[in-house]
């Protein structure tokens, strides 16, 4: 016996909702094998879901394509910072740089190698150092580094900083929309299931078989799945009857057969 599948994916549960409601639209009123009242609740179900999933997979596609303009702003950010204190560390190296490394954190404590940039808090960090240390150590009377200048960089910085601020704003709109579907995906499948229910008892007194009953439930969108041992078994019968012989007719037969029906349409040509 094919037992009924609720729906896993939100297309399905659209697609469900959607062939229940074209059903209902397409028979009277009489007819309709569940309580009248859920009619509109159908509707808003519907549009309620609908609506939210248009909504998170808009905030999912938003992400995703300030994600494009979010990652070249910080390998530019990236760029400029880490070409700054390396023409930084080779100034300090010559002895260019009154006051030595002093002014930029630990950057003295690395040994004259680039501190790490590979994620937004490292590069947002060092960022605020360098430029920090920069200015104040040309506020005592040192000389600016130029080619790329501090201002460049932080330039590049805040722009970074911006991007990732939006960036954070649009994945905590989409977690939103995300919790949201969740909950609704819940409430759905709870009403689908309700009202499969009620149309599959309402069809156990309308149709006659059970063959019949499961096929006008699945005119209603209900999903019926058919399990292992019955699926192996609707195979066989297939397999058996495609091997079963085909009754052949002979020559004879056909020969006797042809004037038969040129008779008949002689015969409803004349009248």
């Amino acid at each position: 016996m094919p037992y009924r599948r609720l729906p896993t994916t939100d297309k399905a549960r659209l697609r469900a909702l959607e062939a229940a409601l074209k059903k209902v639209n397409a028979i009277t009123t009489r007819n309709i094998p569940f309580a009248k009242h859920s009619i509109e609740e159908l509707q808003s179900v519907k549009n309620q879901f609908e609506n939210t999933l248009k909504h998170y997979e808009l905030n999912i596609k938003q992400q995703s394509d300030n994600n494009k303009h979010y990652k070249a702003t910080q390998e530019t950010a990236r760029l400029y910072l880490s070409h700054f204190i390396q023409v930084l560390l080779f100034a300090s190296e010559r002895g260019e740089i009154n006051g030595g490394l002093k002014y930029y954190g630990s950057l003295l404590e690395l040994g004259g190698k680039v501190p790490a940039l590979n994620t937004e808090q490292e590069i947002l960090e060092w960022g605020r150092t360098i430029v920090n240390g920069e200015q104040n150590r040309v506020r005592q009377g040192g000389s600016a580094i130029y080619s790329p200048s501090i201002a460049l960089v932080k330039f590049k910085l805040e722009e970074f900083s911006d991007a990732a601020i939006f960036q954070q704003n649009l994945k905590r709109n989409t977690l939103r929309a995300f919790e949201k579907m969740q909950q609704l995906r819940k409430t759905t499948n709870d009403f689908i299931s309700q009202l499969w229910t009620e149309i599959e008892s309402h069809l156990e007194l309308e149709a006659g078989s059970e063959e019949e009953k499961r096929a006008l439930a699945e005119e209603f969108g209900i999903v019926y799945v058919l399990r292992r041992k019955e699926r192996k078994l609707l195979q066989q019968v297939v397999a058996k009857k495609a091997e079963e012989p085909k009754e052949e007719i002979s020559l004879e037969d056909k020969a006797e057969e042809k004037p038969t029906f040129v008779q008949r349409d002689l015969f409803m040509q004349f009248n």
